[in-house]
């Protein structure tokens, strides 16, 4: 049964709807971003697909700004090989997850995936793609489990070449309710 999902964004003006399904065998997740970043306003329109394991498979994004549309699709093999738009990223051999700045859907690829134990913190390389630019680079993150429940809700997030960090809190399936500062969810249906 799919879910719905609207984030508030708290540090500019903006909203999120994801739509997602978890099945055994793949998780498909549809977004559509409206958001102000930087100048100008951007709509961008994103579909997720996951084994169901929760381990990425391809992504296809686009972004809308100024009256242009602007697409990318970034895949990543059984074998591990990486491609953007069709092109090999050998660059990007080490990610096994996306993060896409624009949406707090991507946290939950590595905290669905990974096994963490109380207070257990696991670095991990991830293809960041980059708003408005819609570019791709490896990024290193730390993700820390912060609490005993089961399952886990909150999340300590670290971007490691930065320093940046946010303590996330999570529903039951992982999914952002809190992203402080950031994202803030306002509804949920399904």
């Amino acid at each position: 049964m799919p879910q719905d999902i609207v984030w508030e964004w708290l540090d500019r003006p903006g909203l999120e709807h994801l739509s997602f399904e978890v099945g055994a065998a793949a998780v498909q997740a549809r977004g559509l971003v409206m958001v102000q970043l930087g100048p100008d306003p951007l709509r961008i329109a994103y579909e997720v697909d996951l084994a169901g394991d929760w381990v990425f498979r391809r992504a296809r994004l686009t972004v809308d700004r100024d009256g242009a549309s602007k697409p990318l699709e970034i895949e990543r093999a059984m074998d591990g090989r990486w491609t953007v738009d069709g092109w090999g990223r050998p660059d990007l051999a080490a990610c096994l997850d996306i993060d896409i700045q624009a949406t707090p859907f991507t946290n939950t690829l590595p905290i669905r995936r990974l096994s963490f134990e109380p207070d257990q913190s696991r670095i991990i390389q991830v293809a960041y793609i980059r708003m408005p630019e819609l570019t791709v680079e490896p990024a290193m993150q730390d993700y820390r489990r912060l609490d005993p429940a089961e399952p886990p809700r909150r999340f300590r997030y670290r971007n490691v070449a930065s320093g940046f960090t946010a303590d996330l809190t999570v529903d039951e399936a992982g999914l952002v309710l809190d992203y402080p500062g950031i994202w803030r969810r306002r509804s949920v249906r399904g």
